[in-house]
């Protein structure tokens, strides 16, 4: 058991929607599969893997907020495989002395949303600013099959998440901002996910799953927002707070969307090979 006094003072601030349904449904257990400083993953039953997050984290599409700080209480103490109660309001973990109450949790959004008049010249524009900030290799090697992009880049690169599966969610991410849930994006991010299925690791599967729903962290949400506004400083705090993500993650977030956004499917060696050196 944790002993010392910071789980008294740490509470669950909020969730995202997309955990709502398991939050407040029958209690299920789970498992701790990942500890970090400000996150730890809780794999459950049914490929549900739900992310806790320090306050000054990200809010992932799969997040429960807590008010603790990296470093402290629970992220210090908890450790992979202790078993968690997750369901009926709660979150308990019982090796640690860790009970929070949900009822009280306010909610965050996570889907993108593609606006009613998406003016595509203000998209352009902040894209090719974007684009000049921070430039995507191009070589000329494409493949114009989603599927084979998929196949190519899924699993591959360094990173809790490989630099090839964040430029994926970041592909997916952009082309939601411009068509929203069209039949033949929908396809495509199911060709994407079955990919993932065969070649890359759990958590990765995971959050390409939501991507392929519409489903982002709220840096991610913020700057898709961000490129169909005329406001140069909200289109550079939000460039600013992807970046933050992760080690990698960020830029090759960043660099999936600015795909997406100039409509290519790359099949490219420097997007993998620059961040493996």
């Amino acid at each position: 058991m944790y002993v010392g006094d910071g789980w008294a003072l740490t509470r669950a601030s909020s969730y995202s929607a997309c955990v709502v349904a398991a939050a407040r449904g029958p209690a299920q257990r789970g498992v701790i599969h990942s500890v970090f400083p400000a996150a730890a993953n809780i794999t459950f039953p049914g490929d549900f893997v739900l992310s806790l997050n320090a306050v000054t984290s990200p809010c992932m599409p799969n997040g429960l907020q807590l008010s603790a700080l990296p470093g402290t209480f629970p992220f210090a103490a908890l450790r992979a495989g202790m078993p968690v109660l997750f369901g009926a309001q709660r979150l308990l973990i019982e090796a640690v002395d860790c009970s929070l109450d949900l009822s009280t949790c306010t909610q965050w959004d996570p889907h993108i949303e593609r606006p009613a008049q998406l003016d595509m010249e203000i998209v352009a524009k902040n894209r090719d600013w974007l684009l000049a900030w921070l430039p995507v290799p191009q070589t000329g090697n494409q493949v114009h099959n989603v599927r084979s992009m998929a196949q190519y880049l899924c699993g591959r690169g360094v990173g809790l998440t490989p630099t090839g599966d964040d430029i994926l969610a970041g592909w997916m991410a952009a082309n939601w901002l411009l068509y929203g849930p069209s039949a033949c994006l929908l396809e495509a991010c199911q060709q994407i996910v079955t990919v993932a299925k065969q070649q890359t690791h759990l958590l990765s599967q995971c959050w390409l799953s939501y991507a392929a729903t519409g489903d982002v962290a709220t840096p991610i949400k913020a700057l898709l927002d961000a490129l169909t506004k005329e406001d140069d400083a909200q289109l550079a705090a939000s460039i600013e707070a992807v970046l933050s993500m992760g080690a990698t993650s960020g830029r090759d977030l960043i660099q999936g969307i600015v795909l997406g956004l100039v409509g290519q499917t790359i099949h490219n060696e420097n997007l993998i090979h620059r961040h493996s050196t």
